[in-house]
């Protein structure tokens, strides 16, 4: 599989989470890239008595981590915004599986990635551990060469056909906005609904509803901090909601405020980075 599957939105209020963290996110391109979109890592060094919680919208993937003390763990899809209090100073270093893709790659099923959270030796054993040490000593590049190492010798032997097709859907649906429904994926790939939900709980354990849904989201809120006087009416109808007021439910349920609310945080985040930047 070529191209993203996963787009790299989803940080709430971006404006105000660059003055606070360093994100930097790097393609897997090997081989490894089948199951793997990329890794990422996140650092902070705040002063003292600062305190920034960094919001994000979930992306349909589960996450393989590595942070000092907690060590290494393993996250599947969220079913709602994740919050990360953070102060002093820090760094974790991250995975991102393709949606499907850690399924595909370990064998759990999806049916119970939803919201799931383990310690990484509970699918990987005791060398996960002990490659958490390994990853908190180097920098990113070193990380990167030593977990997609560890993460090779594990892939599986042959490929999976069904995996495939689950990918050629999520990508329609990340990238083509006329996408609104799930009968319309269904038809594309010659798959009836059923086959079609059936496919996503096996492998994602959250229905393509709900990624089509997750996809536009991600798409309003960076409309959004990119343009807080978007006009909400508009916006919703080009993202593929009936109406305003549909779309206002479905922001305020995924994300805590309604649109309007997030734009005016934008807008005054961005105020705020202008000035300090003066």
């Amino acid at each position: 599989m070529n191209g993203a599957t996963a787009s790299d939105k989803g940080i709430l209020r971006p404006h105000e989470a660059v003055r606070f963290i360093d994100l930097r996110r790097y393609r897997e391109t090997g081989l490894l890239g089948q199951y793997v979109e990329r890794y990422w890592s996140v650092r902070w060094d705040l002063p003292e008595g600062t305190a920034y919680e960094s919001v994000v919208i979930p992306h349909p993937c589960v996450n393989l981590s590595f942070m000092p003390v907690i060590g290494a763990e393993l996250h599947g899809p969220g079913i709602a915004v994740s919050r990360h209090p953070l102060t002093g100073r820090g760094r974790v270093f991250g995975v991102k599986f393709r949606p499907g893709g850690f399924t595909a790659f370990s064998g759990v099923k999806g049916t119970a990635l939803a919201d799931w959270s383990a310690g990484a030796a509970t699918v990987f054993g005791a060398e996960a551990d002990e490659l958490n040490s390994i990853v908190m000593s180097g920098d990113d590049i070193d990380a990167i060469q030593v977990v997609s190492g560890f993460l090779a010798a594990r892939m599986p032997d042959a490929p999976d056909r069904r995996y495939g097709r689950l990918l050629a859907a999520v990508k329609a649906m990340l990238e083509d906005r006329e996408i609104t429904r799930v009968d319309q994926v269904a038809a594309r790939f010659f798959m009836s609904p059923k086959t079609l939900q059936r496919l996503f709980q096996d492998y994602i354990g959250l229905g393509p509803k709900t990624l089509i849904r997750r996809y536009r989201i991600h798409d309003a809120a960076d409309r959004l901090a990119e343009d807080p006087g978007a006009d909400l009416a508009r916006l919703a109808a080009e993202l593929g909601w009936s109406d305003q007021a549909h779309f206002t439910h479905d922001f305020k349920d995924l994300i805590g405020s309604p649109p309007a609310e997030y734009a005016s945080q934008c807008a005054s985040a961005g105020r705020e980075l202008v000035l300090a930047h003066r």
